[in-house]
């Protein structure tokens, strides 16, 4: 189980580098990156570059879950998924007439339906 005291030791393996309390990744061929602010325990994703987060209740280290799902965008990122086929806690319907809930991430295809927008291709749940 990924935890607060060793997600520093994991970033490490993964290849992150620190600086002051920062640890920073970069990905050269999709120009993202991916950082963890351990002294204001944020875990900050590429918005900039496309990343849809509709919630922020996963940029933070409130739940180990957190730290899954974060792991999980490092893995999207390094097979060279763009931050913009990325979206974290989309709402999602379930069910007839039923409310719903979210995903912890839902990963979008490269083709785009007739409104323009990409088709979704999976939906993960951390648990």
């Amino acid at each position: 189980m990924i935890t607060e005291q060793n997600f520093r030791t994991l970033l490490q393996q993964l290849g992150f580098q620190e600086n002051n309390q920062i640890f920073e990744k970069k990905f050269s061929k999709t120009e993202a990156y991916l950082k963890v602010d351990f002294g204001k325990k944020e875990l900050i994703y590429p918005e900039n570059k496309g990343l849809i987060i509709n919630e922020c209740q996963t940029c933070n280290f409130s739940q180990n879950e957190n730290f899954v799902v974060f792991e999980c965008v490092h893995r999207l990122l390094e097979k060279d998924y763009l931050p913009k086929h990325i979206e974290l806690e989309p709402k999602i319907k379930s069910g007839h007439g039923a409310s719903g809930g979210k995903a912890d991430i839902l990963v979008k295809s490269q083709e785009k339906n007739e409104k323009g927008e990409y088709k979704p291709l999976l939906l993960y749940f951390a648990m």
